[in-house]
């Protein structure tokens, strides 16, 4: 899965399918859960990442290192269809 936050990321990252053990569409709170939007969080933290510019639904990557990576999205219906695309790669919640 390739991910890019410009201007912070001036090169897709990505994210092997066979590093993820969960991936699931999840609402979520900005402000309560990451303190905002944009680029938030650490990847000591409990929660974990979150890359988010509007709105509170995301996808929730959850990694098989235990670090987690939540990426906002306003296409809720879009990215479950993808992520049902990707099922036999990974655990689909």
């Amino acid at each position: 899965m390739y991910y890019q936050f410009f201007p912070f990321h001036l090169k897709l990252k990505l994210i092997a399918w066979q590093d993820i053990s969960k991936a699931y569409v999840r609402n979520y709170s900005p402000i309560s859960d990451y303190g905002g939007w944009g680029l938030k969080g650490g990847w000591s933290s409990a929660k974990g990442k979150a890359i988010n510019v509007s709105g509170d639904v995301g996808i929730q990557l959850e990694l098989k290192t235990g670090k987690k990576l939540l990426i906002g999205t306003n296409k809720e219906s879009e990215a479950k269809r993808v992520l049902a695309t990707y099922s036999s790669k990974i655990e689909i919640l």
